[in-house]
């Protein structure tokens, strides 16, 4: 895999959490619940950004890239397993989500931007785990040793 397979994913995994951010800000906007309902889902989105983040300077800074790819997985894990009983909830509840005036459509934008952004996560640590920057270390016969 080359550095432009983690950079398309990473891309791929942006717009999600874009997608995800004008979602739940629509929803948390109009929530007339004085305590917002979606704080679960703004942590997951902030673990995201700096999952994605935590890549990003990975791939560009850090060298050699290999010694970085547990830290990379780690940090898309976790908000991973964040979103997805939130894109549950957000699917099964859609209308009667606070803030989404009876509405599918927020709901649907929301859960659109989570699902997205899930398989960006798995795509992008996919590539991370078989993109390899490491010089090739050519080793010696010894024969008749």
């Amino acid at each position: 895999m080359s550095r432009a397979a983690v950079a398309v994913s990473w891309v791929v995994t942006l717009v999600g959490g874009l997608i995800i951010l004008g979602g739940l800000g629509a929803l948390t906007n109009d929530s007339a619940v004085g305590v917002t309902p979606y704080r679960t889902a703004w942590v997951a989105w902030s673990l995201e950004v700096a999952g994605l983040l935590v890549c990003l300077a990975c791939l560009l800074v850090a060298k050699p890239f290999a010694q970085w790819r547990a830290v990379i997985v780690g940090m898309l894990a976790i908000p991973t397993a964040v979103l997805i009983p939130i894109a549950d909830l957000v699917l099964t509840a859609k209308g009667a989500l606070p803030g989404s005036n009876g509405s599918d459509s927020r709901a649907n934008t929301t859960a659109a931007g989570l699902i997205i952004c899930m398989c960006g996560n798995y795509l992008l640590a996919l590539a991370v785990c078989l993109f390899d920057d490491t010089p090739a270390v050519v080793a010696e016969s010894k024969v008749g040793v």
